[in-house]
């Protein structure tokens, strides 16, 4: 990958996890409009914060230079390899 790409990629990386950190301390994900809120809504807020724990890895593991597609096969989601491939080609 391009290296400023990489240290973009480290930047956007850093930033969700300060900001998964921050939810972690606060018990409130604000994304966007909505407040998740974990007294409030347990399941959002969980969903929200590994949907965000997900997006830091893919993130960081495109910063240290691995395809999506590597990244996709580590975490066992294999299958949207062979989801974008098609959608690339259609």
């Amino acid at each position: 990958m391009w290296m400023p790409g990489r240290f973009i990629m480290a930047g956007f990386a850093v930033f969700v996890l300060w900001t998964l950190v921050r939810a972690w301390r606060t018990g409130i994900i604000r994304d966007g409009i909505w407040l998740f809120d974990s007294d409030d809504k347990p399941f959002m807020y969980a969903l929200a914060f590994a949907s965000h724990s997900f997006i830091v890895v893919l993130f960081a593991a495109g910063a240290a230079g691995y395809p999506p597609s590597e990244v996709f096969d580590f975490v066992g989601l294999g299958w949207l390899n062979s989801f974008f491939l098609a959608m690339r080609h259609a």
